[in-house]
């Protein structure tokens, strides 16, 4: 651009100074020819004066300037001539100038003369005596006098063209400078320098102000933009969903790192084609019916192990011609964990109130129609109905516990706990006698002040003491360690009873769940301690872990923070 302004200015002056440079050769043309006529004029008037008293026309040549001096009689026939032979000159009564010729007026005409092949001014008079006296002045017209002028116009021409090479440089760059800072502002994204770049003109001035603006406002809609792009990138690769976005060939467009995530994809892999993806006929059936037919879909499917999702294929809209479709895929696998474990729960709830409810029933009946005659069966069954009511109350105030742990209904008043001090309440609570035979319990206790609800400190300590003296094998031991570890309360349980098998230590914390149902309905419980224990350390945002083997004893570690 700069340049093609710059050639073009230098054209257009060069152009310019030339027409100009013929104009005014033109003109000068003209204004020596009305000069040479005006002179002409006068001195035929004082060449016809002269003609009064000296009718020789040499000497009326020489008087006149040594210009060509023709008399002509009115009919046209030449007399005499200063330059030619009169006799052999031709009439001249349809030249111009002596047809129109008049007495006191001098008559003028330009024309190339036939008898000299010149060209030459005219100026002609009517004499007292009637003849006419024609004076002839050289005059080579407009074409002789440009080829004369030429050394000057070239001369102007060069002068102006080499001036004009410097000032279209100097106009070009003022021109085009401030534009090419601001396309190199704009190239580098320095916005800031825009309004500095100043021109010598204000219209250019004027529009680098209106797009400065202009760029601003475009800047600051693609800040807005840029913003909100990055809310929604943000959100759809931290949203625990998936989300996946199809066009109209199945081709994706959008998927985001938890779809990825459902399908065991790794986030460098690129992905162009849902069959790259999923090859499942659920998930392609559904997506060839939202595109072709318009339908949503919904349903769960096992993408994985341990892994069920919810989900749900729609139509959608891509761009203004053509459809596409949105796949969102939940993991749904804790409500299903969640809603098994309730069934569970209920069917192991009323296996549980089932079997003391029955034995109390057939109890009260045998005592109710007379059917134990002695007296020592009779307390026998007493005693038998007692222990039944005793187990099913406890089965009920663990139920309701968990319930209750479960709505957090008892996370409201919180004081500073003697969390040795509980311990050592709790120790109390349990029986330490097991199959006749003491069991030894030790206690390693910090000083520990934890800031939490005292009855569920209570419940976490019980019912862990209580399992490790329960399932101990005779002449056992329990050790018991509460120590201050990284802002951490630590609390051991280690015995060195019949221990946990591998395979049944990760479902040990669920509800009702026993390893050896026969001992335990020997020893007693619920089979709801440990799920107490877990739910308690959840709900202060704790750690339990368990080590444990088969006849080698176990241990239990819960970590509670402080807060």
């Amino acid at each position: 651009m700069k340049k093609a302004i710059y050639y073009r200015l230098v054209i257009l002056t060069f152009a310019a100074i030339l027409i100009c440079s013929l104009i005014s050769a033109m003109l000068y043309a003209v204004y020596t020819q009305n000069q040479a006529k005006e002179w002409l004029t006068k001195l035929t008037l004082s060449t016809a004066e002269n003609y009064k008293y000296n009718r020789d026309v040499y000497a009326l040549s020489k008087s006149a300037g040594n210009n060509r001096v023709t008399i002509v009689r009115p009919d046209g026939t030449v007399l005499a001539d200063s330059e030619a032979d009169a006799g052999n000159m031709e009439n001249h009564a349809n030249r111009e100038e002596i047809k129109n010729a008049d007495s006191g007026s001098v008559t003028i005409a330009v024309r190339a003369s036939s008898t000299l092949g010149e060209r030459f001014i005219y100026a002609s008079v009517k004499t007292e005596d009637g003849n006419i006296i024609r004076l002839a002045y050289g005059y080579s017209g407009f074409p002789q006098n440009l080829i004369t002028q030429i050394p000057a116009i070239l001369t102007a021409v060069l002068a102006a063209f080499i001036l004009s090479l410097f000032l279209a440089s100097r106009f070009t760059k003022s021109v085009i400078n401030p534009f090419e800072k601001v396309v190199d502002a704009l190239s580098a994204r320095e916005y800031e320098k825009l309004p500095d770049y100043k021109s010598p003109y204000y219209e250019i001035d004027k529009m680098m102000n209106t797009l400065f603006e202009l760029l601003q406002k475009i800047t600051d809609s693609n800040t807005k933009l840029q913003g909100e792009r990055e809310k929604v990138d943000y959100i759809l690769s931290n949203m625990a969903e998936g989300f996946i976005l199809l066009d109209g060939d199945m081709n994706i467009l959008l998927c985001n790192n938890s779809a990825r995530g459902f399908f065991s994809c790794k986030n460098n892999i690129g992905l162009e084609s849902i069959y790259h993806l999923t090859r499942n006929q659920s998930i392609i059936s559904a997506v060839r019916s939202a595109l072709n037919d318009g339908r949503s879909s919904m349903f769960d499917l096992k993408l994985k192990e341990g892994l069920i999702a919810n989900i749900y294929i729609s139509p959608s809209i891509t761009t203004e011609s053509e459809t596409g479709a949105t796949m969102l895929i939940v993991d749904m696998t804790a409500e299903k964990q969640l809603e098994q474990q309730k069934r569970d729960f209920f069917s192991n709830a009323s296996h549980e109130l089932k079997t003391p409810i029955t034995s109390i029933l057939g109890f009260s009946e045998m005592l109710n129609k007379d059917m134990v005659k002695s007296e020592r069966e009779r307390t026998a069954i007493m005693s038998r109905i007692e222990t039944e009511a005793k187990r099913m109350s406890e089965l009920i105030g663990d139920i309701l516990t968990i319930s209750k742990l479960e709505s957090n209904g008892a996370r409201r008043e919180y004081t500073d706990v003697n969390f040795s001090e509980v311990i050592r309440e709790a120790v109390s609570a349990v029986s330490p006698v097991y199959d006749g035979t003491a069991i030894e319990i030790n206690m390693d206790l910090d000083q520990i002040f934890y800031r939490a609800d005292q009855r569920q400190i209570y419940e976490l300590c019980v019912n862990l003491i209580e399992n490790a003296v329960k399932y101990n094998k005779p002449d056992g031991k329990v050790t018991i360690s509460l120590k201050a570890e990284k802002n951490h309360a630590v609390l051991t349980v280690e015995d060195t009873g019949i221990g946990i098998p591998p395979e049944y230590q990760a479902r040990v914390f669920e509800r009702f769940f026993r390893v050896d149902y026969g001992r335990d309905k020997k020893i007693g419980g619920t089979g709801l301690g440990l799920s107490i224990v877990k739910h308690i350390v959840n709900i202060y945002g704790g750690k339990i872990t368990l080590q444990s083997n088969r006849d080698g004893g176990t241990v239990i570690t819960v970590s509670l923070p402080y807060f």
